[in-house]
């Protein structure tokens, strides 16, 4: 995979490699970071990813998106295209139901972009069911003025995206690829869609980690990239200073202000980041940015470790120190998640009725060999090797994913597989429990945003 970014040394950006390792080792006491990239004065000083997660592959941002959709609108603002008091009344008309709330009258772009339109919910919870995004906008009606309120907001996020599809004629990944993509080395990459066809903005973009260091360092930069302007500067000054008060959050880093589609964060740094512990992190006074990609239940726990161990590791002078730069070589070699290791055992090959479930599976079928399990459902066959990964591609009720797998047997009639979705946060625990009469499956979540498990499936052998 070619480089975007300048390499470098800890000592010689006056960051001393001991801190760095005990940064990663702090990261990887949790319950799973998946990728770091370090930079200081514009150089890479560390990076590391968790086997099976790797340089090569995007992974799921998550709100994270939303600091690239900010930059879209960021764009066609200094473009002449949209403006930051452009009435929402007036760039939607087609989409206003007959009886509008007035409030929507004095909703502006600003205040979308700030998550202070008003509303006291998530309005993708009226959106997501119906196939107009844009009139359920309309009919979800503000109970605060807008600009008074903090909410957050991933339906706001979408009416920024079709705001700029509009105002452009252009998707946003069109429109961002010579704009933002190309001048930081950013591939086109996917981005979910709405039933319109249009990016949601909110979410559903994929990023490399480097990628996400890319605009990170682009951010500290003050949006410079190689002596050019690359994200208009006006625009990027408003965007990551404070516009709404969000200090009812609890948390420490989710209260010191949001400003357009990005958060601010303490020791004055600021931050885009994204569920379960995606973020590119700026922090300006040490000129240091920071990439990560995560699984996490407990998103301010990455944060903590930035304040505690690297902020203060960033200095003018750092002494080499060769046995710390070794030993944060070596560990980042060897980062991995388990892989599940046992002696194969030879079942044939067999197949079950499953009862009805959530997902809709109607077939499971199970062989094992000596060096490997394959569990198919529904005709799409995962493999799991014996104390080794094997990759798989398939879908399974969902979007398809890229997907390693290892196995063991626990005993004569329970099978464990662990299967990570290594484009993804999830990592997917199942425990099969099967004879030459039954089935069951069950698995078990890392992380949600609903419940941790699926419905437990269950079937009767047919051959």
């Amino acid at each position: 995979m070619p480089r975007i970014l300048p390499r470098s040394t800890p000592e010689a950006e006056g960051v001393s490699p001991a801190a760095l390792l005990a940064f990663f080792r702090a990261l990887d006491e949790l319950d799973s970071v998946h990728s770091l990239m370090v930079m200081r004065h514009g150089r890479v000083i560390a990076e590391a990813w968790k086997k099976p997660y790797a340089p090569e592959l995007p992974h799921m941002l998550f709100s994270l998106s939303k600091s690239f959709t900010s930059s879209a609108v960021g764009f066609a603002c200094a473009e002449g295209k949209l403006s930051l008091d452009a009435r929402l009344i007036d760039l939607f008309p087609d989409k206003l139901p007959e009886r509008l709330d007035g409030k929507f009258g004095r909703m502006r772009i600003r205040h979308l972009l700030a998550m202070d339109s008003g509303h006291d919910h998530c309005t993708m919870d009226d959106m997501a069911p119906v196939a107009d995004w844009e009139k359920a906008f309309f009919a979800a009606a503000p109970a605060y003025e807008p600009g008074t309120h903090f909410c957050y907001n991933s339906g706001a996020t979408y009416m920024l995206a079709s705001a700029v599809v509009r105002a452009t004629g252009m998707g946003l990944r069109d429109y961002l690829r010579p704009r933002l993509f190309n001048p930081l080395g950013i591939a086109p990459h996917d981005w979910e869609l709405s039933p319109a066809g249009i990016e949601v903005g909110g979410w559903g973009f994929n990023l490399t980690t480097e990628e996400i260091a890319s605009f990170a360092q682009c951010l500290l930069d003050h949006g410079m990239r190689n002596g050019k302007q690359v994200i208009p500067p006006g625009y990027l000054d408003q965007a990551i200073s404070v516009q709404s008060d969000n200090s009812a959050n609890d948390q420490p880093d989710w209260k010191v202000g949001y400003g357009f589609q990005f958060w601010r964060c303490r020791h004055n740094a600021f931050r885009g980041d994204g569920a379960f512990g995606q973020y590119a992190i700026a922090m300006p006074e040490q000129d240091m940015a920071v990439a990560i990609t995560s699984g996490l239940r407990n998103m301010q726990s990455v944060l903590d470790r930035v304040w505690e161990i690297l902020l203060p590791a960033a200095g003018t002078h750092a002494a080499p120190d060769p046995a710390a730069a070794e030993a944060f070589r070596k560990a980042a070699a060897e980062w991995s998640l388990p892989v599940l290791g046992s002696e194969g055992r030879i079942i044939p090959l067999r197949r079950y009725a499953l009862a009805k479930n959530e997902p809709g599976f109607a077939t499971l079928a199970l062989a094992s060999f000596a060096d490997r399990v394959e569990l198919t459902l529904d005709g799409e066959t995962l493999a799991a090797g014996f104390g080794r990964r094997i990759d798989n591609r398939l879908c399974w009720r969902g979007p398809e994913r890229r997907m390693a797998a290892s196995a063991r047997w626990n005993s004569e009639r329970e099978l464990e597989l662990l299967v990570s979705c290594c484009e993804t946060p999830f990592q997917w625990s199942f425990r099969v429990h099967a004879d030459d009469r039954n089935v069951k499956l069950v698995r078990e979540e890392n992380v949600s945003f609903r419940t941790r498990e699926w419905p437990e499936l269950t079937g009767v052998c047919v051959e």
